[in-house]
């Protein structure tokens, strides 16, 4: 107890009596009785309260706890209960049933050990057995416990509640007076804090909040409740404080206040989760799909939600305290409506209805409407709630649904397939004609057999063997039925048609409980899908052509007999052998000529290789011929020799001859490979080398292929290595004003400065880019170099003066596209108004994700888009409307055919004309001649390119002719 509250005790202590009577005398208090462990536990004290709760008489007597709480109890239990208090000051007990009120009432008791006067006590109080906190105190009550000293200091100490005592300062800040023990545990580790400022024990998260309680406080008389959301030192619990003012301690000037708080994060947590329920019941209600509206009790609406207005077209404002008859948006249907509302007040049962709305569109909708009762708390009817759904779709399903079935049964009873089903016991309940036409009997004779059953009625009907084993098909059956999973498998037997396969699917069928009721078995008769597989199977080994085995074919035999010429003395010889100029063939004599060549040097080349040899057709004019035992070199070059000269013959067509030589690839294992993969490889590579240099030849496989080889595998390394190196430099070609000459910008062209081979063309480098992906590097590359230019030439630049950089379709593909290319253009603070990206149709026909996003972002940043190439992609001009193009650029095939041909005149008029209505510039490519500038002029193309201005020069070049910056952080 501290030193201020020992002040507040009168010399003279008053009787136990006296003082119980002056603090828990409240009749507003909690249920309290106090006993004398040293008497036997005889209640010296019980508060109004308590005799109430457990209706005693004032002459119940003082031995009332020892008779009535010991009731059925053992002798001893008095001894155990006094015993408990040794280890704890607080004891629990639950209240003996026959002294329990009624069902609902609390069911614990709390007894507080306390000293008074150097005796020791129990107080026995009720609480909310739920969590196990005292019922409030009378705050006069806890007044009178601080003025009266120890025994109430005990009391209070021992209490769950948390109490305190407090005074505002002269700064008008709360500063502590007292706590309790349960108040101090909102302040620990702290022992001492008398005179302490609340603030400095409260979360940051509240001074804000507890400053303008300390104001209120100053100019407050009355009783103050707060709450506060406390944070996580104290686990984020909500208290709820009720002030008290006092005049307790006699400061001068000074305000006391006496206060009580409460844990109360069971309820704010609930009121915050009931809170969120009614928010979430609010928001389903409000975005219900369907209507739904609340009657009062006279049938006027009290509610409706945004489906009622969307449905009907009145404001809800408007519906809201009105009769259905009295406003309405569903025409003639109100009166109905109407009357099933005040049916349903009348009646008090709930009901559902069908009915279609007069909504006054096309097709009225039904609603599925139910019409629920609501009932006041003595249980009279207080209105109605409507649930009305939208079934309109359902209704025309269901009418659908009867349409299907008859369509249906005309499906099943006239398909093609076989349609069964089988019972539980593996009986055929059901079938389609199909069955009776494939057997040639009646239905009646197939059902209530087992598959196998009706598999062994078929081999008799038809005089086939009986099998005695249980069919495929009943074996599949009972395992659908045991898994009840689906299963599909290939089945056949004897028809009147003979033996046919049949694919057959096995599906569980379930009634409407959900339990599996039968199996439906579809089979469909593929016996000439399996002759064509069959030939399908022989087409993927073997040319169709020529009978031949095929590459596949001869790549397996080259296999097995390497692995085994590698454990004998034998070498193994491949021919690659090819018809020289075979596609003259064709184009002179017709493929029909072209065919009887291939067959005519396939009889050849059976007809003279030997039986242990193989022959085989490896591509449209190529021949392998695979030579399985060479002794050495010198024999497999005789023996490819003298089939050379047997088959380089001509060849006689009718009155056609046809004359006919060979180029020959040949490769030698293991002299010139080890490996499958080497000998086909190197065979290939040797033709290709005959045919390049001398047709008619043999080739024999050299180290000097691979070098070459290597030498495009270098080619293809040197242009990564060139992207890192930046070897790929701008060349410019002017574009040029067909009206006045003069310079409108120019097109960026990439070309390859190589560091050994020199300068190199793109239609060298570019294919094998794209095929690499890294045409999109380069690119960029081109864009990079570009802007570092237009960045110095800004100031000089006209308007309309446009510099164009290709796009190709593998940069659409980038997500970074739109990025980088900002990037780029920000790094160098180039103006977009002197750029024009140049697409092809192509692209536009590329379906990568986002295309047109990304075209019209490239638009709204400023860049003039134009379309290469215009006339030779796609037929479809749609993308013209679609896409935000400003040039088209006329193909340099249509120009340079203008001067010979008419046609091309009259597309290079259209395409200009349609270029003009659509408000598009047009260029011209590849001129080279004046009269080719004159019909440009006189058809109205804006602007040319081409040699008869400039070939594409480098862009230092380019701006030095034209008077123009060179940029120096690109030299």
């Amino acid at each position: 107890m501290t030193s201020s509250t020992k002040d507040l005790v009168d010399a003279t202590s008053p009787s136990i009596a006296s003082i119980t009577e002056a603090f828990f005398s409240s009749t507003d208090g909690a249920p309290l009785f106090i006993l004398d462990p040293s008497s036997d536990c005889r209640v010296i004290f019980s508060n109004p309260s308590a005799k109430r709760y457990f209706q005693l008489s004032d002459n119940c007597g003082d031995q009332w706890f020892i008779e009535c709480w010991g009731r059925d109890k053992p002798d001893t239990w008095l001894d155990k209960f006094t015993a408990q208090f040794e280890k704890s000051s607080k004891v629990y007990q639950r209240i003996p049933d026959h002294l329990l009120r009624h069902k609902n009432s609390a069911k614990e008791l709390c007894f507080i050990q306390f000293k008074a006067q150097e005796q020791l006590f129990i107080a026995a109080v009720i609480i909310n057995s739920d969590t196990r906190v005292l019922y409030n105190f009378e705050p006069n009550a806890i007044l009178s416990a601080l003025e009266l000293g120890d025994f109430y200091h005990s009391v209070l100490d021992n209490l769950h509640q948390a109490i305190g005592l407090f005074e505002l300062n002269q700064n008008e800040k709360l500063e502590i007076v007292w706590l309790n023990e349960k108040a101090m545990k909102y302040v620990a580790p702290h022992t001492t804090v008398k005179g302490e400022l609340v603030e400095c024990y409260l979360p940051d998260s509240i001074q804000y909040s507890w400053g303008e309680l300390e104001k209120s406080l100053k100019t407050s008389d009355v009783d103050i409740t707060c709450s506060f959301l406390l944070g996580d030192r104290f686990n984020h619990q909500a208290c709820e404080i009720q002030f008290y003012p006092v005049e307790l301690l006699k400061h001068a000037g000074s305000k006391q206040f006496l206060a009580t708080w409460f844990n109360v994060t069971q309820r704010y947590q609930k009121e915050v989760a009931e809170t969120q329920k009614r928010q979430d019941f609010f928001n389903l209600v409000e975005n219900a799909p369907d209507v739904i509206i609340r009657y009062d009790v006279l049938g006027r609406r009290t509610y409706v939600n945004h489906m009622f207005e969307k449905i009907t077209g009145l404001k809800r404002d408007d519906a809201i305290g009105k009769l259905p008859t009295e406003l309405t948006g569903i025409g003639k249907s109100t009166n109905l409506l109407q009357k099933h509302v005040m049916s349903t007040i009348k009646s008090g049962l709930a009901k559902t209805e069908r009915m279609v709305m007069d909504t006054g569109l096309e097709t009225n909708p039904t609603f599925e409407i139910r019409f629920l009762p609501e009932f006041s708390k003595v249980g009279a009817v207080s209105g109605v709630l409507l649930i009305g759904r939208d079934i309109t779709q359902q209704e025309q399903a269901i009418q659908q649904t009867r349409t299907s079935e008859t369509q249906f049964r005309s499906l099943v009873e006239n398909s093609p397939d076989y349609i069964c089903r089988y019972d539980l016991d593996c009986k055929l309940l059901y079938s389609n004609p199909v069955l009776a036409r494939l057997f040639d009997c009646p239905i009646s004779d197939l059902l209530g057999r087992t598959p196998t059953e009706l598999n062994q009625f078929l081999h008799k009907r038809f005089g086939v063997d009986v099998p005695q084993e249980e069919s495929i098909l009943h074996h599949h059956l009972k395992n659908v039925l045991r898994t009840q999973n689906s299963i599909e498998c290939e089945i056949s037997g004897p028809t009147v048609k003979g033996q046919i396969h049949s694919y057959v699917s096995l599906t569980p069928e379930y009634n409407a409980e959900g339990v599996l009721s039968s199996v439906l078995v579809i089979g469909r008769d593929i016996t000439e899908l399996k002759e064509y597989q069959e030939r399908v199977d022989f087409l993927s080994k073997y040319d169709s052509l020529t009978g031949l085995p095929n590459r596949a074919n001869l790549l397996e035999k080259v296999s097995s007999k390497v692995i085994n010429a590698a454990l004998d003395s034998h070498k193994i010889g491949l021919l690659v052998i090819g018809v020289d100029h075979f596609k003259n063939i064709n184009d002179s004599f017709g493929y029909k000529y072209g065919d009887f060549v291939l067959r005519a040097l396939t009889a050849r080349l059976q007809a003279i290789i030997s039986s242990s040899s193989y022959v085989a057709r490896i591509g449209a004019d190529e021949f392998g011929v695979f030579l399985p035992a060479v002794l050495n070199r010198q024999v497999f070059n005789n023996e490819a020799e003298r089939i050379a000269n047997a088959i380089s013959k001509p060849i006689r067509i009718g009155e056609t001859e046809i004359i006919i030589s060979v180029s020959m690839g040949a490769c030698l294992f293991p002299d010139d490979a080890d490996e499958l993969d080497d000998i086909v490889r190197y065979a290939d590579s040797a033709l290709f080398a005959a045919k390049a240099t001398q047709r008619g030849s043999i080739r024999y496989y050299s180290q000097e292929l691979t070098d070459q080889a290597l030498e495009r595998m270098e080619f293809r390394n040197s242009i990564r290595s060139g992207i890192n190196n930046k070897e790929f430099c701008v060349y410019l070609q002017p574009k040029i004003s067909l009206s006045d000459g003069s310079l409108m910008g120019a097109e960026a062209l990439v070309r390859w400065q190589h560091p050994r081979r020199g300068l190199v063309t793109p239609d060298s480098f570019i294919p094998v880019a794209e095929e690499m992906g890294l045409i999109s590097e380069i690119d960029m590359l081109v864009l990079d170099q570009l802007c570092q230019y237009l960045s110095s030439w800004r100031n000089l630049l006209e308007d309309g003066q446009r510099f164009a950089v290709n796009l190709s379709a593998v940069q659409f593909n980038r997500q970074d596209l739109i990025s980088f290319i900002e990037k780029i253009v920000q790094l160098h603070r180039c103006d977009t108004a002197n750029l024009e990206l140049e697409i092809t149709e192509g692209v536009l026909l590329v379906h990568c994700e986002h295309l047109e996003r990304k075209i019209n972002e490239l638009k709204s940043m400023g860049f003039t888009l134009a379309l290469d190439d215009f006339g030779t992609g796609y037929s479809s001009l749609s993308y013209l409307s679609r896409y935000p193009i400003d040039v088209l650029k006329i193909d340099r095939s249509f120009v340079t055919d203008m001067s010979q041909s008419k046609s091309s005149q009259v597309l290079v008029k259209t395409i200009v004309s349609m270029a003009q209505n659509l408000d598009m510039k047009v260029v011209a490519e590849g001129v080279e001649d004046h009269d080719q500038v004159s019909l440009l002029r006189e058809y109205g193309v804006d602007l040319a390119q081409g040699f008869l201005y400039s070939k594409p020069i480098p862009i230092e070049q380019f701006a030095e002719k034209y008077g123009l910056p060179v940029s120096k952080s690109v030299i």
